[in-house]
């Protein structure tokens, strides 16, 4: 609320000189004299005779334009003329202002006719003196009274704001005032509260709870202030802005019998507050629905609804363990779509284009990975609905643990093997890089690390040979089929990720590797593989040393507030992999991605201390610059891009870990 509308205004001097009765006689008798006119809005402008030189509120001008679009303008402006055809608008200054903007905004146009009346050049004086003498601000109280009155008569806020010269929303929120109890519309017309802390009363619909909650934080506090006051009236509610809220939806609250206290105050649309006890049952109920309905749908053996996802500490490690994620299994329309789509994503020129193909992806890759659940998982485990983000988060495979007596006695000496514990990890190194940065920066590693694989092909021939070992001497829970050897290549999505694109080092390296040993394949191939018995054991070798470096998947993510560990470290000290090897970081391609913060702990982490204090002098853009040409001749690569040493980790696993704790959460809605 404007602050020059609503205020109450201490005595203050004045040097505005005041209409003599004879020229307001004079100016009465000459307006009603005067013939309607109606003038183009472009023949308009503001007197150089107006008094007013302190601008129109914003808000206030704004109001005005959308009650004379919507029902006209009802009052005259009074004018005076002025050379080359123009007229000067004495009186009516808001309105001439309300519509200009309406022009400014094409949503009239110049030749709009105003509804003028036309007086001499001294009258104009005195009309724009009447005017805004007019205008010396109400006192709240009279405001509310006043609009009351106008309003009893049957006129809108529109039609009150615009003859009395206020915005309609300060009309409907003083109309809302005047609902106060009478004793404390009294302590504002002393004084003794001011507008904030009525708008805060009124909160309360029932005009005695309004005094009871004034007494309560007078008697408790030195000062009355509208925050404590609106605090008190809501303590026991929830915004219907909150997640919480948000989620079940106010048709839901309110088809429940809730009610919203609207707060017309507020600097934010529909703001109001809800019933907290009520909108956590609504939300228990819609998690256990949901819960019970994957439960039902998928067959698993039980299923919960409960507010915050599963954590790997306290009582629900005690108690759960979530399951690997099996692989995802695509039929050969979904394998497809999703090469189709992920077409589609690299052509994208915008983040909202390319994260609404995601969806579509995630949608199929999620689906894939449900339908690789056993019956005996299913069996054994279940689901759990939760909100993630304010958002619904189904969590699939979920097992519940079973102690025996003796288990519980030494549940201290227990090893995490014995209670298939998974063990708290510390933070991983990308946890503060953006998610955004995040992929792009994994999507450029992987990449680099096929690269370094296709010019070691013994050892990505023993890495795929140790991957079909794992299927055939383990026991494989995504093996549904005999025989059956998947491998998933996502180049497109990896090269439309890597800042480098199609210009990096790596990609141009398995592409010219790739278009070789594409003119090594024997005639008719794609529809005989018995032709691949032709090729001797060098072919083979490559070829197998390509397609098991294409395979490699170390595109990272961020999950529940987790960042997924990379997969390439250990194949990383494999092969004695280094990323500077294939790529240097540029302002274009990282550097500039990263926050002027990040820029200097970027060049301290790379031992250029003085480069760094300069650096945080400069602008985000130089800084970047200047740090590329700083970091040129080093071989720095940031620490979340390098492989972690497991010897100072910290972290120990067991078999029943498996790879990571973040792999083993399925969240999908």
């Amino acid at each position: 609320m404007s602050v020059t509308e609503s205020k109450a205004k201490t005595s203050v001097k004045t040097s505005k000189k005041n209409v003599k009765p004879a020229e307001a006689a004079a100016l009465k008798e000459a307006l009603e004299a005067a013939q309607i006119e109606l003038v183009p809005l472009s023949a308009l402008i503001k007197s150089p005779l107006n008094v007013r030189t302190i601008p129109y509120p914003v808000e206030s001008v704004r109001e005005l334009a959308e009650s004379i679009e919507t029902i006209g303008l009802i009052q005259n402006l009074v004018v005076h003329t002025l050379p080359e055809g123009m007229s000067g608008v004495a009186a009516g200054g808001r309105r001439l202002a309300a519509l200009q903007l309406l022009l400014t905004e094409n949503r009239i146009d110049a030749g709009y006719q105003v509804i003028v009346k036309r007086v001499s050049d001294e009258l104009a004086v005195v009309a724009s003196m009447v005017e805004n003498n007019q205008r010396v601000a109400m006192h709240p109280a009279e405001q509310i009274a006043g609009f009351r009155k106008l309003s009893e008569q049957g006129k809108s806020p529109a039609q009150i704001g615009d003859q009395l010269g206020y915005g309609s929303r300060h009309v409907q929120r003083m109309l809302k005032l005047a609902h106060l109890a009478p004793e404390i519309l009294e302590l504002l017309a002393n004084n003794t509260l001011d507008v904030e802390q009525c708008q805060a009363l009124s909160l309360e619909s029932d005009q005695a709870r309004q005094v009871q909650v004034y007494e309560q934080v007078k008697a408790a506090y030195s000062t009355v202030s509208a925050h404590l006051i609106k605090r008190v009236i809501t303590e026991t509610e929830i915004s219907v802005t909150h997640p919480r809220f948000v989620f079940i939806g106010r048709e839901t609250y309110e088809a429940a019998g809730g009610v919203v206290r609207e707060d017309l105050f507020s600097q934010e649309e529909n703001d109001g507050t809800a019933d907290r006890v009520l909108v956590d049952r609504l939300v228990m109920e819609k998690l256990e629905t949901a819960a019970l309905a994957i439960e039902l749908n998928e067959d698993w053996s039980w299923s919960i609804g409960r507010e915050n996802p599963l954590q790997n500490y306290g009582e629900d490690r005690e108690n759960y363990l979530l399951l690997p994620v099996p692989e995802p299994q695509y039929t050969p329309d979904e394998q497809q779509r999703l090469d189709e789509l992920y077409a589609t994503q690299a052509a994208t020129e915008t983040y909202e284009d390319e994260a609404a193909i995601q969806v579509l992806i995630d949608e199929i890759e999620s689906q894939a990975a449900h339908r690789q659940w056993t019956d005996e998982q299913k069996a054994s485990c279940g689901v759990v609905a939760c909100l993630h983000n304010g958002e619904l988060c189904i969590l699939r495979g979920i097992q519940k643990k079973v102690k025996t007596p003796g288990e519980a006695d030494a549940a201290t000496q227990a090893t995490s093997r014995d209670l298939h514990v998974i063990d708290r990890k510390e933070p991983d190194a990308a946890e503060g890089i953006s998610l955004p940065l995040l992929k792009k920066m994994s999507s450029e590693r992987t990449l680099a690390v096929q690269a370094a694989l296709v010019q070691q092909p013994q050892k990505a021939v023993a890495l795929m040979v140790w991957r079909l070992c794992s299927c055939v001497f383990e026991y494989c829970l995504t093996t549904r089929h005999p025989f059956v050897m998947r491998m998933d290549v996502h180049h497109s999505g990896l090269v439309s990720e890597a800042p480098t694109g199609k210009d990096g080092l790596a990609w141009q390296t398995l592409m010219q590797e790739k278009n070789r040993l594409e003119g090594l394949l024997p005639q008719g191939w794609k529809k005989d593989f018995s032709t691949f018995f032709t090729l001797d054991g060098q072919t083979l070798m490559a070829l197998m040393a390509f397609c098991t470096a294409c395979s490699v998947d170390g595109v990272q993510t961020r999950e529940h507030g987790h960042t997924s560990r990379s997969n390439l470290d250990e194949v990383e000290t494999a092969i004695g992999f280094n990323l500077r090897d294939w790529w240097q970081p540029t302002a274009e391609n990282f550097l500039g991605l990263l926050s002027k913060n990040q820029i200097v702990e970027a060049l301290q982490e790379a031992g250029l201390d003085s480069v760094a204090v300069e650096a945080a002098k400069l602008k985000k853009g130089d800084a970047a610059i200047l740090a590329e040409r700083s970091l040129s001749d080093t071989r720095w690569v940031p620490g979340w891009m390098q492989p972690r040493d497991t010897k100072k980790s910290g972290s120990t696993t067991t078999p029943d870990t498996d790879a990571d704790n973040e792999d083993n959460t399925a969240c999908a809605a």
